[in-house]
């Protein structure tokens, strides 16, 4: 869908609807009265029968008979005003935009109110775009069961003023490169693995780079071995596709600036290797390289947006399957960083890439790390479809992430990673090993991880129940949800 802004009077717009955002405690505002106007009476008469409120994600159809030019006023409920925010927003915009394509509108316009703040116009653009988010690549055929095929191609804003057209611009632009940016993690979450392979997913990042200015290196199964990535290579050594290592970076004109890192799981299936899954669900396990995939749509939205700070974007990529020569439980392995590991669980696995990935961040001497895993059922047990678990070792850190998974909505939750865990993943052969007691098997990950995330500030973001399946959302559809795009950006933009 195409946005667009422009100046003029919204009942002389041509487009298929109007739409007119009504607050519950505002049902008679200056729109609603300018097309009262122009329709001799009937918007009044309409709300006076009280069908309409105003209540959040309401909406009404009026057919205009040639009173305004566009055939339809859409009324958009948005509910109170003190009770009005971003979230919010997002909800209702998300919910008219999939009305509108669903009623076959092609092109619609919203006239801005003038008590609209900055974010608010950025979350209608990112919730409109994200609403109308579909993977049809694989499908031969387009229509919906109709035998239609529904797409809503425009959506025109219209301000007053060619000053105030210029600084909604500005927001439109930022809103749609953070959606674009999920958009990508979402195509790379939902992509089949036998069109996802760990090859494949370095040459989008190789695209991305291209397409934004940053600097991409790829290390192939070679590199690996001559560097060292040992934990890396022996989840690989089961599959028949090669792992690859996979760096972004992003580096601000100027002075030296802070450096943030992001660290990605890029597990592009995963059968549990030779502690192999249950069949049922397994195809979902396509999905095991979400966190890969927010980190690339992340630095694809940094290199456009190009923020003061410096971005390191880290994915280590393999698949994990259970192969003659996978690795096996009780085989000990060495990190990157030189430390042993004992394979108590072949299915354990994303935890040992991000091991390697982990020791070779440090000699970026960051400020900040974040990894994003879906690294354990357990944290859909303990928080659901609704936050990713966050633990780490950096409360400043940990305080930055909460501020931004407030303003996007990417709930987190912190959870306690006191030393008592540590016990929970001590080896008798090995100086760890990649599972816990049976217990907090989500704290047990992190333990784990913390062993090899040293000397600098880290926070691990657990988005198993997040990356998928998130319901009750107006913009999140079904299959990958893209979540920790909008909050890794919104976390390097606030540094």
């Amino acid at each position: 869908m195409d946005i667009t802004v422009a100046t003029g009077d919204f009942r002389q717009f041509e487009t298929d609807a109007i739409l007119i955002p009504v607050l519950e405690d505002d049902i008679h505002n200056e729109l609603l009265l300018a097309a009262d106007a122009a329709l001799e009476g009937r918007m009044q008469s309409f709300l006076n029968l009280g069908d309409f409120k105003g209540k959040p994600k309401t909406t009404s159809v009026l057919y205009t008979d040639g009173g305004i030019t566009a055939p339809r006023v859409i009324l958009v409920g948005l509910g109170m005003y003190a009770e009005l925010n971003a979230e919010k927003v997002r909800q209702v915009s998300g919910h008219t935009a999939r009305m509108a394509r669903d009623m076959g509108l092609k092109s619609i316009a919203v006239p801005l109110p003038p008590e609209t703040q900055d974010d608010w116009t950025q979350a209608a653009v990112e919730a409109s775009l994200l609403s109308l988010y579909e993977f049809k690549q694989h499908k031969t055929q387009k229509e919906d069961d109709d035998g239609e095929s529904k797409s809503l191609d425009s959506l025109t804003i219209l301000v007053g003023s060619d000053i105030e057209k210029n600084s909604i611009e500005r927001l439109v632009t930022r809103g749609e490169t953070i959606a674009n940016g999920t958009i990508l993690a979402r195509n790379l979450s939902n992509q089949p693995s036998n069109h996802l392979t760990p090859t494949l997913l370095a040459e989008k990042a190789e695209k991305v780079a291209e397409t934004t200015g940053l600097s991409c290196t790829i290390f192939d199964k070679a590199t690996l071995e001559e560097k060292g990535f040992r934990t890396l290579l022996a989840v690989s050594q089961g599959s028949a596709e090669e792992p690859r290592f996979i760096i972004l970076e992003y580096t601000p004109e100027g002075d030296a600036q802070d450096t943030v890192a992001l660290v990605g799981k890029g597990i592009t299936f995963d059968t549990g290797g030779i502690s192999l899954k249950s069949g049922k669900g397994m195809d979902e396990m396509k999905h095991d390289m979400s966190g890969a995939a927010a980190v690339l749509g992340a630095m694809q939205v940094i290199g456009n947006l190009k923020p003061d700070v410096r971005v390191i974007g880290i994915v280590a990529a393999s698949e994990n399957m259970p192969g003659s020569t996978a690795i096996k439980p009780g085989d000990v392995v060495t990190s990157y960083g030189g430390k042993t590991i004992e394979i108590m669980n072949t299915d354990a696995e994303g935890r040992l890439i991000l091991a390697d990935a982990l020791g070779w961040t440090a000699q970026y001497e960051p400020n900040g790390v974040v990894d994003l895993a879906t690294l354990t059922g357990a944290v859909i047990t303990c928080l659901g479809h609704i936050a990713a678990g966050a633990m780490g070792t950096d409360d400043a850190l940990m305080e930055r992430i909460k501020k931004a998974a407030e303003k996007t909505h990417e709930r987190v939750w912190e959870l306690p990673l006191w030393d008592d865990y540590d016990e929970g993943v001590k080896s008798k052969v090995a100086d760890v090993q990649n599972i816990g007691d049976g217990t907090a098997g989500t704290l047990a990950g992190a333990a784990f991880l913390k062993k090899f995330a040293e000397g600098y500030p880290w926070v691990h973001l657990d988005i198993a129940g997040t990356a998928w399946g998130m319901k009750g959302s107006t913009y999140i559809p079904e299959g990958a949800t893209g979540y920790g795009v909008r909050l890794l950006v919104q976390l390097v933009e606030d540094w």
